[in-house]
């Protein structure tokens, strides 16, 4: 608005106590919320550091778990079941394929035993393998050493029948069509 002489008048807006209140409330959320964005950033950035790290994000941590399926040669005679099989092969490998698809496929079987598996290429293994020197017919684990593969099937705690080529393996993990569960 002008007056006469050309000069501009301020015209005064009046709030409600309600509309003040209102506009008080909105100040003060505006306030909490950069509050909170502050204090989030300078966590990130002074305390935890990973703001400005771009490698935080590769040194993910994930979860252990425990594989019941799995066991060591160390451990493998003192399972719980009354009768079993162990099979032993390197995971790296490419027959390990081979072995996982005999062991999935004999699973089927209405009269499957538990089979677990050793993998050769743990480090608690490293010690008992010998592809030269092979005995896998000993339940003294001191004298024990397999080499590529090996089928056992241990009962009572007592390894009573090995394995340890392809053939016989499959043979003796064989699937029967008739006893599917």
């Amino acid at each position: 608005m002008t007056n006469n002489n050309g000069k501009r008048i301020k015209k005064e807006t009046y709030l409600s106590e309600d509309q003040q209140e209102i506009k008080r409330f909105i100040l003060l959320l505006i306030i909490i919320v950069i509050l909170i964005l502050g204090v989030y950033f300078f966590t990130r950035l002074f305390v935890t550091k990973d703001l400005l790290n771009k490698d935080a994000d590769k040194n993910t941590v994930i979860p252990g778990g425990i594989d019941y399926n799995a066991a060591s040669i160390g451990s493998m005679l003192s399972r719980h079941e009354k009768e079993y099989y162990v099979i032993m092969y390197d995971s790296k490998t490419a027959d390990a394929v081979y072995y996982g698809g005999l062991v999935s496929t004999y699973k089927r079987n209405k009269d499957a035993l538990k089979v677990y598996l050793v993998d050769l290429n743990n480090e608690l293994n490293k010690k008992y393998i010998d592809k030269e020197n092979v005995n896998v017919n000993t339940n003294n684990l001191e004298e024990f050493k397999v080499g590529v593969v090996a089928l056992l099937k241990v009962e009572n705690g007592k390894i009573t029948s090995s394995f340890t080529k392809d053939e016989d393996i499959q043979k003796e993990l064989e699937y029967k069509k008739d006893t599917e569960k």
